[in-house]
């Protein structure tokens, strides 16, 4: 995704050991079927992404935090309620909505997951299909897409969301993803500290929902809300917000090394 690198290079700069990777299947990652989602997977995989980190000569095994953004963040929590070798996990706008629109879309997109799992023990090739069209939006109506302005302006620059992106998933991902029900989960994920940065004007994930989600959703969970003022979804990991936010990503983290556990309370930026 746009800006990832950039992140790392923050934390990296401020003396903090990086592992970024793509997820299984996509990118510059190994995995078939290619751009195949399973989020089930994903949370395994940062586990083990954990596991090759802490014996890095680089890396202290006891100071290892979980980063998760957008989709990701879901995925981060996931995998912070199983695996409490980390000491906290740092959200960055966090999904809220998972579902279908229109609902009945669910039902049709399930049945062509089935003919498609039909086909390929026919021995044929996975379907795919975009994962976002022009307008930033999942042509299975899946969640939200990406904010409409800012998808427009990478398509209309040719760039892409990441080296060796592709824009498509197997329609299988879809079925991966109706098995998975994160938001109950994400009780579990105590004792462990959690930090959300939740920017003030995403489209995305709408604030007021990452709000609710971190009041009612961590259980007993220590945490730490911080709201950034005037910021999108996507802004967040670019250009003027970063380095504020490595501030306040790089205090939560302290704070957590140095025994403050008990965090909590509200920030805006």
């Amino acid at each position: 995704m746009l800006g990832l690198p950039d992140v790392a290079l923050h934390f990296q700069t401020a003396g903090v050991t990086v592992l970024l990777y793509d997820p299984r299947s996509t990118g510059l990652s190994d995995g078939t079927p290619r751009n195949e989602i399973d989020p089930v997977k994903q949370a395994a995989d940062y586990s083990d992404a954990l596991t090759f980190l802490s014996t890095q000569a680089s890396v202290y095994p006891s100071q290892l935090f979980f980063w998760g953004m957008s989709f990701s963040a879901v995925v981060a929590l996931c995998a912070a309620t199983t695996d409490k070798r980390i000491r906290g996990v740092l959200a960055i706008a966090p999904l809220t909505d998972l579902t279908y629109k229109p609902e009945h879309r669910r039902a049709k997109v399930l049945q062509q997951c089935m003919q498609d799992r039909a086909s390929q023990s026919a021995g044929n090739e996975p379907y795919y299909l975009p994962l976002l069209n022009e307008q930033g939006e999942n042509p299975a109506g899946f969640g939200v897409g990406l904010e409409r302005e800012e998808y427009a302006r990478i398509v209309a620059a040719g760039r892409k969301l990441a080296k060796g992106h592709v824009n498509r998933t197997t329609i299988q991902s879809y079925y991966h993803m109706a098995m998975w029900q994160p938001f109950g989960l994400w009780a579990g994920v105590a004792p462990t500290p959690v930090m959300f940065v939740v920017p003030e004007m995403d489209t995305v994930s709408p604030a007021e929902r990452q709000r609710e989600y971190f009041d009612t959703k961590l259980g007993n969970a220590p945490r730490r809300l911080h709201l950034v003022e005037g910021a999108g979804h996507m802004d967040i990991v670019q250009g003027a917000h970063l380095e504020g936010l490595m501030e306040v990503k790089m205090r939560f983290v302290q704070d957590i090394l140095e025994g403050r556990v008990e965090v909590s309370g509200d920030e805006t930026r």
